[in-house]
């Protein structure tokens, strides 16, 4: 491609961008751009936590299955596992807080107001969200830790620790997931708005 028609590029992208950002001034509808740079950052690292999540309740299932065959030296490697991802995801959880503070910082530039209250009732959500978050991933390693002392002392019967750990995990992730269901809601209808 030629220099010229490079330039020609540049310059039409500068010049549609321009009209873009002069549009939404004009018609009194704005977002900060760190905001916007944010939010598709938390929607990333949303998506990491995600992943890392959903392996480690395979992971769980995994365990339960060598636990029934009797085969705790597999399972407490899988545990040991699990306390590496565990401390990803927090370090994951306290990445989206950061994002979730830029959003915050900028929600008082965004124009209309109804566009503003939209977004403040997403970042609220995903504040919310992120506190379950911490909630479930520790209670996930306190989970993973009952299971090793399990394995390595089969005299200790946590049975029923087990089961109270587990059910407070589900309640955990029915949070994360209603939470998670507000903040898409909220978005979307902010990007209606433009």
């Amino acid at each position: 491609m030629s220099r010229r028609a490079k330039i020609l590029i540049i310059g039409s992208l500068i010049a549609i961008g321009a009209y873009f950002g002069a549009y939404l001034t004009v018609s009194g509808r704005f977002v900060p751009s760190e905001f916007s740079q944010a939010r598709l950052e938390g929607a990333r690292i949303a998506t990491e936590i995600v992943g890392l999540s959903n392996g480690s309740l395979m992971n769980l299932q995994e365990i339960a299955k060598y636990d029934a065959a009797g085969n705790t030296k597999v399972a407490l490697a899988l545990i040991g596992q699990e306390f590496e991802r565990n401390r990803k995801v927090r370090e994951e959880a306290i990445k989206l807080a950061s994002r979730l503070e830029t959003m915050a910082r900028y929600l008082s530039q965004i124009k209309p107001d109804e566009a503003q209250a939209l977004a403040t009732e997403a970042v609220s959500s995903e504040v919310a969200l992120v506190s379950h978050l911490l909630v479930y991933n520790d209670t996930f390693r306190e989970l993973f830790e009952v299971l090793r002392e399990k394995f390595q002392d089969p005299q200790s019967n946590p049975n029923g620790r087990v089961k109270e750990l587990i059910e407070k995990v589900n309640n955990e992730a029915r949070a994360i997931n209603d939470f998670d269901q507000r903040f898409n809601q909220s978005l979307a209808e902010f990007d209606k708005l433009f």
